[in-house]
């Protein structure tokens, strides 16, 4: 199972995408006559047929969109990708247009030629089609943000022909990166091609190796931070703008109603996260004893415990592992996860041209997810395996919606993933065969906790405040000072911050492709504990109230979801329930230590 490539063709094939393409385009000109039959008291059959038509329509944009997608995220530098997404990202515009005065009437809104659709005749109409009756009442609670149909039409036009543009050429920035590795009494310097095959000696056992390799990624970030900086500017001005257009407060506010979570939620979480920096800070101070220095290096902050090289574990010991931990927890866990193996749905290893990290893709309900891997054989690269195998699970239990409902909000994506984490990670530690081995897992466990918890918490700071400053006119140094003093500001005086580190902001593609998007990692991590508690506390009689969290995908607000398990996302009492648990593995932690 060495090196697994994922088959596409279950989206399209390349021979199939002209005719797909043709089918949608001759939708796109069928969209005026389902518009003209559009009116407050028509049949209900007639509506329902027209949601039916709306959401094949998409399935199959969504299927011309994803192949090239994938096929461009495995080999940045193919053109027959470029491309492909090119025409696919072309005619989503034509369709957005085309539907924009659908969209209207939908809303609520004045739209040509058209009675308004009153309140108790989209009531009577939505309640007709239940699993897009949420998705369709919270497009009429987003009328007050939707602009007129030509200001529409113009953000389509220029989304697809500006931003999309730009966050591409950052990838591809990216792709052509090569790194000079040479640690400390190395005889030659070793040339690295992928981010990925860098990354792994972040997490090595030798502070030399970690060091070289940190001095191998920040410079060549550096060197083209006027490059980054100039993307990421026109990224911030075009998201302040249009959020100041639809009168939204705060630019993050933008993104908070997106995800139909209010305000405060996200104003509580983030205080919450900054107010526990110290319960972090205090296990860098003990990790700095441990390894026997006075004080950590930025450096050293995912450094491991254990002295000796990390075992390696190959791909298919990987697929194992996490198959049986999730059918520990779930029949339909590791069913769902087989289903996405068995179907050649994953692309696992690292090689020149492939995108960095690891993602999971929702195409439509009637195929199973894709996932794309960078695995290198560390014990890390396991939980990245559950993680976005987790993503995928939560996309087929929401599998049986309509493809609009289908996805969860933002909040609640990373839910499953990282719940599945904590699932591998019991299972590692219970399994582990010494103290030694504990008290190493118990390390990784508070930087990964740290990682998706503060480190994203202060992500999202960052991004506040660029989205502040930047309209205004700012310098590239100014922006890597906000960075550097926030990255400061998390380690306190438990770790030595290299002036180096002020550029780590342009390594971060989420705050390009996705502003905002970081604090649902802080979110899912936090939440995700807490459902992992009452797990623990309740047994397999819980396991029924997970699947249906999952099972609502997005055909629900997140706080009625959330409701279900007695969970309230604005309360501060809540959030800091996670970091009480996070303390509890500090104190095993210190316990394995003392034996």
């Amino acid at each position: 199972m060495a090196d697994e490539r994922w088959n596409l063709d279950d989206i399209v094939t390349v021979q199939g995408f002209d005719a797909l393409h043709a089918e949608v385009e001759a939708d796109v000109q069928a969209m005026g006559g389902h518009y003209a039959k559009l009116s407050p008291d028509m049949p209900i059959d007639d509506f329902k047929a027209f949601i039916a038509f709306e959401n094949s329509v998409m399935e199959r944009l969504n299927r011309l969109d994803a192949m090239p997608q994938l096929m461009e995220s495995v080999d940045q530098k193919s053109q027959e990708a470029k491309s492909l997404k090119s025409r696919a990202s072309a005619l989503a515009v034509k369709l957005e247009n085309a539907a924009l005065p659908v969209q209207h009437w939908l809303k609520g809104k004045n739209a040509e030629g058209k009675e308004r659709l009153d309140d108790a005749n989209a009531e009577r109409l939505f309640s007709s089609v239940p699993g897009d009756k949420y998705k369709l009442l919270r497009a009429r609670q987003e009328a007050v943000h939707t602009l007129s149909m030509p200001e529409e039409m113009v953000i389509n036009e220029k989304d697809a022909t500006g931003n999309q543009v730009l966050t591409s050429l950052r990838g591809l920035m990216e792709t052509e990166f090569t790194y000079r590795f040479k640690p400390k009494g190395a005889k030659r310097a070793k040339t690295i091609r992928t981010r990925a095959g860098i990354s792994q000696f972040i997490f090595s056992p030798d502070a030399d190796a970690r060091e070289a390799a940190y001095r191998a990624m920040m410079p060549v970030y550096e060197a083209n931070v006027m490059k980054f900086f100039m993307i990421y500017q026109a990224v911030v001005r075009d998201w302040v703008t249009e959020a100041r257009m639809r009168g939204f407060n705060s630019p993050i506010s933008r993104r908070n109603h997106a995800n139909n979570v209010p305000d405060k939620a996200i104003e509580t979480l983030l205080d919450v996260c900054r107010d526990n920096t110290g319960v972090y800070q205090v296990y860098f101070r003990f990790k700095a004893k441990e390894l026997g220095m006075e004080k950590l290096r930025r450096f050293d902050v995912y450094a491991p415990l254990q002295r000796h090289e990390e075992e390696k574990i190959g791909y298919e010991d990987s697929v194992r592992i996490v198959l049986e931990t999730l059918g520990g927890f779930s029949a339909g866990f590791a069913e769902k996860a087989k289903q996405i193996i068995d179907a050649k749905h994953i692309d696992s290893h690292p090689r020149e041209g492939k995108r960095d990290g690891a993602c999971c893709w929702t195409i439509a309900p009637s195929i199973a997810p894709y996932v794309m891997l960078n695995h290198t054989g560390r014990p890390r690269d396991v939980s990245t395996l559950a993680h976005e195998l987790g993503h995928g699970i939560h996309s087929l239990y929401a599998s049986p919606l309509p493809i609009s409902s289908q996805d969860a909000p933002l909040p609640l994506a990373e839910t499953a993933s990282t719940f599945s984490e904590l699932l591998l990670f019991e299972k590692m530690l219970a399994e582990a065969k010494d103290g030694n081995a504990k008290r190493a897992m118990l390390a990784e466990k508070l930087a990964d906790s740290f990682a998706t918890t503060i480190a994203q918490n202060n992500i999202v700071r960052f991004e506040i405040e660029a989205h502040r400053e930047m309209p205004g006119g700012i310098t590239p140094d100014r922006l890597c000072e906000i960075y550097l003093q926030i990255q400061k500001e998390q380690y306190g005086d438990s770790v030595d911050v290299d002036p180096m580190f002020r550029v780590g902001w342009a390594a971060i593609p989420h705050i390009f492709h996705v502003p905002f998007y970081c604090y649902a990692y802080s979110f899912g991590d936090l939440l995700s504990t807490a459902l992992f508690a009452m797990y623990k506390n309740e047994g397999k009689s819980f396991v029924p109230k997970m699947e249906k969290i999952l099972a609502y995908g997005g055909s629900e607000a997140p706080e009625k979801i959330l409701q279900e398990v007695g969970i309230d996302m604005c309360s501060r009492d809540f959030w800091q329930g996670g970091f009480d648990v996070v303390k509890g593995w500090q104190e095993q932690l210190e316990g394995y230590c003392r034996k």
